[in-house]
């Protein structure tokens, strides 16, 4: 009977450990997440601050080169991490008033710097409006073979457009459109197909109950896009505007194949070659490659909240 009890006896403090072993596994396990948890992110931070020190060290090359005087360049053997005398002189050519560019090469940085800026905003914001009214229509608007058009048109993003360069070139001269502006500026004025897909995806989210007020309001088709879906829409136009403003700015292909004839026409990826001809030293070329920076820098400052709204939502749809 003793044995009995004792047995029993045993098998209940049995019973009261266990609550205590399974809280003892849990906490155990808790602890293990987290110290994975910690090593994870602690591998993620040092492999993204790698990659953050390789994508900006180009830079840092760039500007310690455009700031170190010439000899001290030519005298040493290695590469110079920081000058022991720094100096700005690398820039006078391109922020001074005086038009030395325009003496030496024909044509100030300045103005190169507007005609694509000019050429860039008037493709870019026609291209966007256009490819707007296309993804309005393929998102909201029935008609026959909307599908069949659409994957049409997402075929086209599949040619390299390195092709399309020689065809280009014998279709504009028999247009007679070499030598001037409208290869550069009127193909781009009718939208972009990868901006069309991007559109739809994002207006894709607009509710067609809403729509369907409108429509019971009386506005037309245009009336909804531009009052209802546009407004709803402004991040996504942002970051495309970002992306097509970029691809304007340093298009160098076109320019050189239809603008390079008149210094005039140059646009600013064409100035900055000529300076890497023109002049010997390093620290001008690299001078002249950082003020060639400094509006995609200004841009993406001012659009940054909206470019990253609008690719964080863009991607989630459909």
């Amino acid at each position: 009977m003793k044995a009995f009890k004792s047995i029993v006896g045993s098998s209940e403090s049995i019973h009261d450990l266990s609550p205590r072993v399974a809280s003892y596994k849990e906490v155990k396990e808790r602890r293990n997440r987290k110290t994975t948890g910690i090593i994870g992110k602690i591998v993620v931070f040092a492999l993204l601050l790698i990659y953050a020190v390789c994508l900006m060290l180009p830079f840092y090359v760039l500007f310690v080169t455009s700031i170190t005087p010439y000899q001290e360049l030519m005298g040493s053997m290695s590469f110079i991490w920081w000058p022991e005398e720094v100096t700005w002189d690398a820039f006078i050519p391109f922020i001074s008033t005086d038009n030395i560019l325009a003496d030496d090469i024909g044509i100030p940085i300045l103005h190169g710097f507007f005609n694509t800026l000019w050429s860039t905003l008037l493709t870019t914001i026609v291209s966007l409006f256009v490819s707007g009214l296309a993804a309005y229509s393929y998102s909201k608007i029935r008609f026959r073979g909307k599908e069949a058009l659409f994957m049409f048109q997402l075929a086209t993003m599949m040619i390299p457009m390195a092709t399309m360069t020689v065809p280009s070139l014998i279709w504009y001269e028999t247009l007679g459109w070499t030598h001037s502006w409208f290869p550069i500026i009127i193909p781009g004025l009718f939208g972009g197909a990868t901006t069309v897909f991007f559109l739809r995806s994002y207006m894709a989210s607009v509710p067609n109950e809403t729509l369907e007020a409108a429509k019971i309001d009386g506005l037309g088709s245009f009336r909804i896009f531009l009052k209802i879906v546009l407004p709803q829409t402004i991040p996504a136009f942002i970051a495309q505007f970002i992306f097509a403003f970029v691809g304007g700015y340093n298009n160098y292909m076109g320019p050189l194949l239809y603008l390079s004839d008149n210094p005039q026409n140059y646009t600013l990826q064409l100035v900055v070659t000529e300076l890497r001809t023109f002049y010997n030293q390093p620290g001008q070329v690299c001078a002249s490659c950082l003020i060639a920076l400094i509006p995609l820098i200004i841009v993406y400052i001012i659009f940054q909240r909206f470019f990253i709204e609008g690719i964080s939502v863009g991607g989630g749809k459909e």
